[in-house]
């Protein structure tokens, strides 16, 4: 019996140590793309928390940067240098800016956790080192219902954005 709880322990320990060298460290930024709103609304932090959880439960150390509110193509490459700054300092290895594209204009509650208000989702994903852009990738979200146009569908396709952006880093 000796025997077989080594022969566990050597085997968790060595699944620990392979999953252990597989984790990355990665900031998560989200860009809130909502012409002439100069707030972040909420499904942006929802979309930033799920994401998030997502790579911290598969093993990885994640930080978050501060939510972008899009603005000029000059302020958006100054917000992507400085976050690639910041993170590079925070000893992150890889920056992941998720840019959400809002339709709110036949929104039954534009400011409401609705999947509806997503047209589509961005994302690109930069080595902090050397600021190289290693892959990036889209999503559009499914026809809405009466069953996922809510903070569980949103959920769900932060979920699906999240895996997509896993698969990608886990080719780099």
């Amino acid at each position: 019996m000796k025997r077989w709880g080594k022969s566990i322990i050597s085997f968790i320990s060595v699944l620990f140590c392979v999953s252990a060298v597989s984790a990355k460290s990665l900031s998560i930024q989200i860009i809130q793309n909502n012409p002439g709103q100069d707030r972040v609304w909420a499904t942006s932090y929802l979309f930033e928390q799920d994401i998030t959880d997502f790579f911290y439960d598969a093993g990885n150390i994640v930080s978050s940067s501060p939510v972008w509110i899009s603005d000029t193509d000059e302020k958006n490459k100054g917000a992507l240098k400085a976050s690639l700054r910041e993170n590079l300092e925070g000893g992150m290895e890889v920056l992941v800016r998720v840019e959400l594209f809002y339709n709110t204009s036949e929104s039954s509650n534009p400011d409401g956790l609705l999947l509806e208000n997503i047209k589509k989702v961005q994302w690109k994903g930069y080595y902090t080192s050397t600021g190289v852009q290693i892959f990036e990738g889209s999503a559009v979200p499914e026809k809405t219902n009466s069953k996922n146009n809510n903070e569980m569908g949103l959920s769900d396709f932060a979920g699906l954005v999240a895996y997509k952006i896993n698969s990608q880093m886990r080719l780099k």
